[in-house]
């Protein structure tokens, strides 16, 4: 007979057992129990599917999203049941052509039933007159988007969203006004706005300096307003770009050779730096450049013509076949290598020069080309009777041709070297000022009205669309290639000209007249003789 202990604390049955606290039944079934375990779907504690890895519900996904499915009897969720339920009940709109639901009242989509924005009624524009739809202030788009008042509207938004706006922003959109076209002048405010935004200073010259390496427009109007304004020196572009032509020379000389070019520039800089302190008159950046260029090419020759790769090695035969085949460079690619070579001796590279005793005679007559009568009348005609020739073309080939400017006296031509009352011009150093012909002047003329049209404040005759926003003159690049429809250069025109004036009157009359030395205006007359001063003729 079984002895009752105690009862069962899940069903009350006897345990006849003193360790147990379940009858056998329930002992039973707890002993046989299924293994749960923390589902990866839900997290909770249940009989995992051997094929899934995962509990029933968890298990069952719907088939276009991978969504739960809560019921047995489907494969897609609730979400993907109705956007098909709502696919099925769409249907072509008949006014635009795209599936969508119609509305019951309309026939049409919900985007096509909807009434847009009515038109503005048309008006006439406060500027211009014309009978159009009116966007802001009373003005038509085109006014509205050239309208000085933008700028002005733009600085006053941006002081407003700034905590500590700087006290010449004010000016300094009045002073974007008159130089640039107002969708242009909003930009660079948009763009000065971003700056002013970020953590870094509002300094006038840190802020040229960082508007310096993101935005090459805004860095250009800040730098001429800061310095005209005495708020910040020059960021020093010029410098720059010259430091960047500079390591471009020297990375084209070949390894073996390039720390002797390298070291060769820092010593072309260092006796710049030098020549600028003492107050003597110090390099340009194109006779740097000239030197480097020399030795660069000279570093190529040697190592794939010669096949060298020590300065030390380099022969005076090494020189004069690098330069057999330079006849219109021979005389600067010599000065830039004896400079080098000095260079190299002092610096314990080499032992000797090799361009000692080495020279490059050139004549002295001019050999430059120059343009038949027939061709001068041809252009004189094309450019005081052709509509259709550009400004700038006709002023520089006709004061190039008739008065025989240079390219860098037409460059710097501004507004105070010009006398309208007289008709003369003061060009570069000329002792006296030029008169100018009718068809000169009306050329003149018309670059003035010119730059007049393009709205521009810069006191130079000749102006690009970079230099019409500042004040610097336009670049020898841009005078030179004026004339490239008719594929000369100004140059020739003025060689021209000093020819046939040498041969004609006195030569001292020229060199006094274009501000000319005499042995500069002899070097026209070599090898020529007047065959009307010859006794046999």
């Amino acid at each position: 007979m079984t002895t009752r202990v105690s009862e069962c604390v899940k069903c009350g049955r006897g345990i006849a057992h003193r360790d147990r606290d379940l009858c056998a039944r329930c002992h039973y079934a707890h002993r046989h129990l299924p293994v749960k375990k923390p589902c990866p779907g839900c997290g909770k504690d249940k009989n995992l599917r051997l094929e899934t890895e995962r509990c029933a519900t968890c298990s069952r996904t719907c088939t276009n999203c991978g969504a739960p499915v809560l019921f047995k009897d489907r494969d897609i969720c609730g979400q993907c049941r109705r956007r098909e339920a709502r696919e099925t009940e769409k249907a072509k709109c008949p006014r635009c052509g795209k599936r969508g639901t119609l509305r019951d009242s309309t026939g049409w989509c919900g985007r096509c039933s909807r009434p847009g924005r009515p038109p503005n009624p048309d008006a006439a524009c406060v500027d211009c007159g014309q009978i159009t739809r009116l966007t802001g202030a009373g003005r038509c788009r085109r006014c509205g988007d050239r309208s000085p008042h933008r700028p002005l509207v733009r600085a006053t938004n941006l002081a407003a969203a700034l905590h500590h706006p700087p006290p010449w922003l004010a000016e300094f959109a009045v002073y974007l006004t008159p130089r640039h076209h107002p969708r242009h002048a909003c930009a660079i405010l948009t763009h000065l706005g971003r700056l002013l935004l970020d953590a870094g200073p509002a300094h006038p010259q840190s802020l040229l300096e960082r508007a310096t390496a993101h935005n090459g427009r805004l860095a250009r109007a800040l730098e001429d307003f800061f310095t005209s304004s005495n708020l910040a020196l020059p960021s020093g572009r010029e410098e720059r770009h010259a430091t960047a032509r500079r390591q471009r020379r020297v990375e084209a000389v070949p390894q073996p050779l390039r720390p002797a070019a390298a070291a060769f520039a820092e010593h072309l800089l260092a006796g710049r730096e030098r020549a600028r302190k003492s107050g003597t008159r110090p390099r340009g950046h194109h006779t740097l450049d000239a030197r480097l260029t020399a030795v660069r090419d000279l570093a190529v020759f040697l190592v794939t013509d010669r096949d060298k790769t020590d300065w030390a090695t380099v022969e005076v035969g090494d020189i004069e076949a690098f330069l057999r085949n330079r006849s219109s460079t021979r005389a600067s690619y010599l000065a830039g290598l004896r400079q080098f070579f000095r260079f190299a001796i002092r610096s314990r590279l080499v032992l000797i020069d090799p361009t000692h005793g080495l020279t490059a005679p050139q004549p002295r007559g001019f050999r430059g080309p120059t343009l038949t009568g027939d061709r001068q009348r041809e252009l004189f005609h094309r450019w005081t009777t052709d509509p259709t020739v550009h400004p700038h073309e006709a002023f520089v080939g006709l004061l190039a041709l008739l008065h025989g400017a240079t390219t860098s006296e037409i460059q710097h031509l501004t507004d105070g070297a010009i006398d309208h009352s007289r008709r003369k011009v003061l060009l570069g150093r000329r002792p006296h000022p030029t008169p100018l012909d009718p068809w000169t002047w009306t050329a003149l003329q018309n670059c003035l009205a010119h730059r007049e049209a393009l709205r521009s404040n810069n006191s130079h005759v000749l102006i690009t669309k970079q230099s019409k926003a500042t004040r610097a003159p336009a670049s020898d690049g841009y005078v030179k290639n004026t004339l490239r429809a008719i594929g000369i250069q100004p140059r020739i025109l003025r060689s021209t000209r000093i020819t046939d004036l040498v041969t004609t009157v006195d030569a001292k009359l020229v060199s006094a007249a274009y501000g000319m030395t005499n042995e500069a205006v002899t070097t026209y007359l070599a090898d020529h003789v007047d065959t009307i001063r010859l006794s046999n003729l």
